[in-house]
């Protein structure tokens, strides 16, 4: 397994971003959706997340970035997908949700 971690960027106003970077799988998803809940609990309302050092991507992390989208966006706010290297770029390609998920121009 390689090491997982999920560092917060700075803030500005109700934005913030964060930077995952390892493998986010079965075990690591909850700890990405523990630091998605912790930002939104402190009044972030729109998440923006780097995956461009995110080396793999199954469906338990698929879903705990959407769970975290849903919540956001049940909060009147936003999470957005900035980069993605190529492993996960596919990953999101290949499940439709890089049109949800991606913002626009992202890498």
């Amino acid at each position: 397994m390689t090491d997982f971690s999920v560092t917060p960027g700075e803030r500005s106003g109700d934005r913030q971003g964060l930077a995952v970077a390892g493998e986010l799988d079965l075990v690591s998803a909850l700890r990405l959706e523990m630091a998605i809940d912790a930002t939104a609990d402190a009044g972030v309302r729109h998440l923006s997340i780097d995956l461009s050092e995110t080396t793999f991507l199954d469906s338990t992390g698929l879903a705990a970035i959407m769970e975290g989208r849903r919540r956001l966006t049940a909060r009147g706010g936003s999470l957005v997908v900035t980069e993605a290297g190529p492993n996960v770029r596919r990953v999101l390609e290949l499940t439709g949700l890089d049109g949800l998920l991606m913002a626009p121009g992202a890498r």
